[in-house]
């Protein structure tokens, strides 16, 4: 008896959620002990069955690949389970960290789902570029981060310093106070980055809420929204459903982008007038001047706003770690300030240009410990674009490969028995055993390109908050919780006690 069009679909919907369970079984529990490449790899204990290591990264924790490293020493690599028993392996030796980021680079993309879930936010520019194009665009960006350049914006972050000074100000002008630090020190880089990127003030600090900011905030904050990007990320066209959340941030981009247009036709119109040629010192400026690179609506956008993201974000979260660091060792945030208010009584109109910061060579050392110590990305990924050997491990195409950025900043081979204390002295006596032993900003081909800008920034900024204020915690017993989706940051945005303090 022929099947009818109604026993055909009642036959599919029956048999398709078993198909759909063997699968999901076959994945989670047969593949990756029996079929898998890397079965015989030492592995990290499954968090979850079906979920793996995920189900640990949803709850803030990222230091499988140090575990792996104090409880299984001496391997290149290790394994950890990925969703539904995917192949996951984590580099372990500084051997295996150097073929990848150097010897390997372009061997090694950013997964698509990655790239599905951040590119929206963080713009499809130098971050999300690849192979050759990585090439093209690092070249044309890199004379816009020399140090000669990056020297020529302290002016510009001081001044947003000085800003956020009288929010801070308004907030202990009747006494020490409890705010969070993180959402200010945001506003703060926001709009440092504005000025020295394309030479807009965004007025982050004095108006968060015009059009601009709350354009680009819908934006960015969506990377804070775990369900959102992991939805975006995982399920095909999710972005397109016509739901609240979608279509709030694509007017959020139409504002953004409108922005971006005004600017490029601005700096365009400059360009031509050589009366004002040279005068402009922001990176888009520099990038439409000196480069023969003929740049579209959309190649601006996306620069535009990577730029924004990566570095703002990057400072914010960077200051806010380092001022969790000095409340738990109070001895050190007494010794940054003496010394900064030792070399400039005057206070902060003594501070003037990149030498005077330079010249504080503890605060130096702080900010770098504090890189070390809390490091704003402490993991990254890279899927295999071809078969790749490494330490004799046959890496296969498609392999996500971590990096594990927070193991080699702490790495006890490379730092020493006391790798897992702040110690900024360290500093002074005590450099890595290799350079991958300060690997916050990473190396080799895809190093971070504005690691001067934001050290430079960061300074700025401790050096005159430190000096004004006494930071404290909220209460004896607080503790932090990372929250990590683009950075890592404190979740709860850190509140802690704030004193002004006099004579300076």
């Amino acid at each position: 008896m022929p099947m009818t069009l109604t026993s055909i679909l009642v036959w599919l919907l029956a048999i398709i959620p078993i198909i759909t369970v063997l699968c999901v079984l076959y994945g989670a529990l047969i593949y990756p002990q029996y079929f898998s490449p890397y079965k015989d790899m030492v592995a990290l204990p499954k968090a979850h069955w079906l979920w793996g290591t995920f189900s640990e990264y949803a709850q803030g924790k990222f230091d499988q690949a140090e575990y792996m490293e104090k409880h299984y020493p001496g391997h290149a690599f290790t394994r950890f389970h990925g969703p539904l028993g995917s192949d996951h392996i984590m580099a372990q030796s500084v051997e295996a960290h150097i073929q990848i980021l150097q010897d390997h680079a372009y061997k090694f993309v950013k997964p698509w789902f990655v790239s599905r879930r951040m590119k929206p936010i963080i713009g499809n520019g130098l971050f999300f570029a690849e192979l050759e194009d990585h090439r093209v665009q690092r070249r044309i960006m890199t004379p816009a981060f020399t140090y000669g350049h990056v020297k020529s914006f302290v002016p510009i972050f001081m001044e947003k310093v000085r800003l956020a000074c009288t929010i801070f100000d308004l907030y202990t002008k009747d006494g020490p106070a409890v705010f969070k630090q993180n959402p200010i020190f945001a506003r703060l880089t926001l709009d440092a980055m504005g000025e020295a990127t394309f030479g807009v003030n965004m007025h982050a600090l004095d108006d968060e809420n015009n059009d601009l900011v709350s354009a680009y905030r819908k934006i960015s904050t969506t990377a804070d929204d775990s369900i959102l990007v992991t939805c975006s990320g995982f399920i095909p066209g999710f972005k397109y459903l016509p739901l609240p959340r979608n279509i709030e941030i694509k007017r959020a981009q139409t504002v953004f982008r409108e922005a971006c247009r005004s600017v490029l036709l601005r700096k365009t119109d400059l360009m031509s007038d050589k009366q004002v040629v040279g005068k402009d010192r922001d990176i888009l400026s520099i990038l439409l001047r000196d480069s023969k690179q003929n740049w579209s609506i959309d190649e601006i956008e996306n620069q535009i706003k990577t730029l924004l993201l990566a570095g703002h974000e990057t400072t914010s979260s960077a200051v806010t770690w380092t001022l969790w660091a000095l409340v738990q060792y109070p001895d050190v945030q007494e010794k940054l300030r003496e010394e900064i208010r030792s070399a400039f009584p005057g206070g902060i109109d003594d501070i003037s240009s990149a030498e005077d910061i330079e010249s504080l060579q503890y605060l130096t050392h702080v900010v770098r410990e504090s890189l070390r110590f809390y490091a704003p990305a402490p993991i990254t990924v890279r899927e295999a674009t071809e078969d790749v050997t490494i330490e004799n491990m046959l890496i296969k195409k498609g392999t996500t490969v971590q990096i594990s950025i927070a193991m080699l900043n702490k790495s006890h081979a490379l730092w020493g028995p006391d790798a897992e204390q702040f110690n900024p002295d360290r500093w002074s006596t005590q450099p890595p055993n290799h350079i991958f032993g300060f690997s916050t900003f990473l190396h080799g081909a895809r190093a971070c390109l504005g690691r001067k800008f934001a050290e430079l920034e960061l300074k700025c900024i401790l050096a005159v908050f430190v000096a004004k204020y006494k930071f404290e915690k909220a209460d004896p017993d607080q503790t932090v919780v990372m929250d990590f989706v683009l950075t890592a940051k404190p979740l709860g945005g850190l509140p802690l006690k704030v004193t002004k303090l006099d004579g300076w």
